[in-house]
């Protein structure tokens, strides 16, 4: 009898500790759920801005292209005025070239193209905004 009466005793003792546990555990998990939705809103607001960088790296690419094109069949390619160049496709919606010049070098008899430029998304005011700017030296 003895024995029984001791185990008892040490279950009377122990009753509090499941609500101990179960606090406990609520309590990691809701630190747990906050920290994967801190993680996620994080890793949304990177994949947007790739996107958007992605998108003025392919305009500038575009309007190097275009000012190859320019550069060699074009009369005048090297006028005051920079080239400016607007994408409205739906795609690349608020992309666009907003400089694009021409220099002519000679070096050793040969002479070599310079063209940089200047691609942008969005407004400067946009937290989505990205510019690039890119340079190609080309012989013709």
């Amino acid at each position: 009898m003895m024995r029984m009466s001791t185990t008892h005793l040490n279950f009377r003792k122990q009753t509090g500790v499941s609500i101990v546990t179960a606090i406990f555990l609520v309590v990691i998990l809701a630190l747990m759920g906050t920290g994967m939705v801190s993680l996620l809103s994080t890793s949304q607001q990177s994949i947007s801005q790739e996107i958007t960088s992605a998108k003025a790296y392919m305009a500038g690419r575009s309007c190097l292209q275009w000012g190859m094109y320019q550069a060699i069949f074009d009369a005048d390619p090297w006028a005051n005025d920079p080239y400016v160049l607007n994408f409205n496709n739906a795609g690349l919606i608020n992309t666009r070239c907003i400089n694009t010049r021409f220099e002519v070098v000679t070096n050793d008899g040969l002479r070599f193209f310079n063209i940089t430029t200047t691609a942008n998304y969005g407004a400067s005011a946009d937290p989505e905004f990205s510019q690039r700017t890119m340079r190609l030296q080309f012989q013709n």
